[in-house]
């Protein structure tokens, strides 16, 4: 007799379990042949769509149309956006230039106060020719009054975030303070890299520049929290009323090497002077003679000891001054 006759029932269940794996099988592959296919069909799609994204509009007049009014849109959308941001930044009030150099001496006079001797000894908020000359014009004052208003409230973000000292202070100067000696080499070498200068007929539209980008350059000593505090304080509108960003930041640590192995029970700050490390590490013959029992409890060592975040930081801020100028008034001069 055979085995199966004699053993119906576990015949029974493995053939069923036998069926049930080859039809799981089957479907498995079905479905492995479908989701390849599908596959296939979405890369398909994906690649015709990219080509289509990618390639040039047809000149036809109904594709021209409809970019004008797309770069129209984009436009006003652009001015609506610059017209609030210049009604939000400070206004520049008409000033002579008498008033300018007066204002520019009594705020050296009121920051070197606040200073705390935290200034360099020679400190003129980097406005130093005109505590001895006036501005060209009654404008260039105006422009230059806000400008120094700018720069003050930078000093005096300095000084509030407790930087240990401001070793270095400088500006951008602006276009309307150069002389025209300074402006005709740059004025050349950009219509050197333009090329040959084109005739009436070919000349192209103006760009609307709608930003004047100012730069102030520091550099400061101090610890990580006033860094992080300037910093934070550069970039909160209701610490700068300026539209400020910090372009490039350049940390040099004054700690070269890594702080010296200390001895357990070291002070924290042992680990950032070798000479107290050494002191810890051989305490004094008077204090190794008191029993340690003298105050009737041993005291517990430290588990942990500061290794970094002490050092005093040298930092290279360059920060950019965003002024947003008047769109229309841009707009009407490039007609």
């Amino acid at each position: 007799m055979s085995w199966i006759q004699d053993n119906k029932v576990p015949a029974a269940i493995l053939g069923l379990t036998g069926a049930g794996v080859v039809g799981l099988g089957v479907m498995l592959f079905n479905a492995w042949s479908g989701a390849g296919g599908a596959q296939e069909e979405f890369d398909m799609a994906n690649a015709s769509l990219a080509r289509l994204k990618g390639a040039s509009l047809a000149p036809t007049p109904e594709n021209l149309a409809q970019k004008q009014k797309l770069v129209q849109e984009y436009t006003n959308e652009v001015g609506k956006l610059s017209l609030v941001l210049y009604k939000l930044q400070p206004e520049d009030k008409p000033t002579t230039n008498t008033e300018f150099q007066a204002k520019l001496k009594a705020r050296i006079a009121e920051i070197k106060k606040a200073g705390g001797g935290r200034l360099p000894a020679e400190f003129n908020l980097a406005f130093d020719q005109y505590t001895s000359e006036l501005p060209k014009s009654d404008q260039v004052a105006a422009e230059l009054s806000t400008y120094l208003d700018s720069v003050e409230e930078i000093t005096r973000l300095l000084l509030k975030s407790g930087v240990r000292s401001v070793d270095q202070l400088e500006r951008s100067q602006l276009a309307s303070e150069k002389s025209e000696a300074e402006k005709q080499p740059r004025q050349a070498s950009k219509s050197k890299a333009k090329g040959p200068a084109k005739g009436p007929a070919q000349a192209a539209p103006s760009a609307i520049s709608i930003t004047e980008r100012r730069q102030v350059r520091v550099v400061v000593r101090a610890d990580q929290g006033a860094l992080q505090t300037l910093l934070s304080a550069l970039a909160s509108p209701s610490e700068m009323p300026f539209f400020t960003v910090a372009r490039l930041v350049r940390i040099e640590n004054e700690a070269q090497v890594g702080p010296p192995r200390v001895a357990v029970g070291a002070s924290p700050d042992a680990a950032l002077d070798p000479a107290a490390a050494d002191s810890a590490a051989a305490p004094a013959p008077e204090a190794a003679a008191k029993p340690a029992a003298a105050s009737g409890t041993q005291p517990t060592p430290p588990d942990s000891h500061v290794v970094l975040g002490r050092e005093t930081l040298r930092a290279f801020i360059e920060i950019d001054l965003v002024k947003f100028l008047n769109p229309q008034a841009s707009a009407a001069g490039s007609r």
